[in-house]
């Protein structure tokens, strides 16, 4: 808990590591990676197809999102020097930062696995193994929404309990932590499914607006002090 007369002291990691996070979208738009992972309810020559025809830009994507994706990590260890050196408790930072890693590295593995499915494409692999492949790698997509939304709620905690960041700021990420927690539970049974449950996923998606909103802020506002802090 802040005591009287205590400031947050900034510091520049937490924008950064938000800024190059979003870089993915570069990669996500420039790289022509088409639908990978298949969409619910793609059949199996549609999956084949798209890692046939986007083969190069699947396996770009995938290096390029093991560069980027590695700025969420930096964002929550941002955040975590913030509190630490404004004297605030870090306990659950430090548990928001580990989870965001396990976050990160079943999304860098959800894009090695699709690079393995234009390997095995390339090799002449039938296509029962390569709808295998991708059902792996969707699967690795969906378990990636439950510990990024948990980070996201428990850092919004960890700055809400130390009065030193905005309260609507704090406010907001616990709110896309819960809802985007909630999506990620669902999301496998109902990618699965399809139908209304699906559908009711898919709206709960939009939450991913509000993290980037709330990560977006924090960065900012952890920059601003950090340059108000005497040389």
């Amino acid at each position: 808990m802040r005591t009287e007369g205590q400031r947050l002291v900034g510091n520049r990691l937490a924008l950064a590591g938000a800024i190059i996070y979003l870089l993915e979208w570069v990669g996500i738009i420039g790289f022509n990676a088409g639908n990978v992972p298949a969409a619910q309810g793609a059949k199996a020559a549609e999956i084949v197809a798209q890692y046939t025809q986007h083969g190069t830009g699947v396996e770009l994507l995938a290096g390029w999102l093991s560069l980027v994706l590695l700025g969420r990590i930096l964002f929550v260890a941002g955040i975590r020097d913030g509190l630490r050196r404004s004297g605030a408790e870090t306990l659950s930072a430090d548990f928001a930062l580990g989870v965001m890693a396990v976050s990160v590295a079943l999304e860098i593995a959800t894009f090695a696995v699709a690079g393995g499915a234009v390997q095995a494409v390339a090799g002449g692999a039938d296509q029962s193994t390569i709808v295998g492949i991708d059902a792996a790698a969707n699967w690795l997509n969906l378990s990636v929404l439950v510990p990024f939304y948990v980070s996201v709620l428990v850092a919004s905690f960890a700055m809400l309990r130390s009065r030193l960041f905005p309260a609507w700021l704090c406010w907001l990420g616990l709110a896309a932590g819960v809802v985007g927690s909630v999506e990620g539970v669902i999301s496998g049974p109902a990618f699965a499914a399809g139908g209304s449950l699906y559908q009711a996923s898919q709206l709960l998606s939009a939450v991913v607006l509000a993290a980037w909103l709330w990560m977006l802020v924090t960065g900012i506002v952890l920059f601003r002090a950090a340059g108000r802090q005497p040389t």
